[in-house]
């Protein structure tokens, strides 16, 4: 003993403090899922965006057409703007090549999923 200070006392504590001490810290206990992707693993991101521009394209083309069919009955403006548009020499959307056309038009088959 010196000064006071039993120097047994001070390893057996700093002993039992290394024993019952905190070995580790575990900040988060839930497993990240991005931890173990693959690095080398390459995204066509261009293929994503053209999709995403299609999606978008189709989406406006139904709100549009949503719109002008949920327009006011008693409107009949567009009657004059079709038939300006036949004396301007536009081609009837109901006439038999027109029909014809459409059907075979594989694009419009694959939007309409037939």
């Amino acid at each position: 003993m010196v000064n006071g200070v039993n120097v047994n006392d001070e390893l057996n504590n700093a002993q039992l403090e290394g024993q019952l001490g905190v070995n580790g810290i575990v900040t988060n206990p839930i497993k990240n899922p991005y931890k173990d992707i693959d690095k080398n693993l390459l995204i066509d991101e261009t293929a994503i965006s053209n999709e995403a521009i299609t999606l978008y394209e189709k989406e406006q083309d139904i709100k549009k057409f949503s719109n002008l069919v949920m327009s006011d009955p008693e409107d009949l403006s567009h009657e004059e703007i079709i038939s300006g548009l036949f004396n301007k020499g536009v081609s009837d959307p109901l006439s038999d090549e027109a029909i014809e056309e459409l059907s075979i038009n594989e694009r419009l088959l694959e939007d309409l999923s037939l």
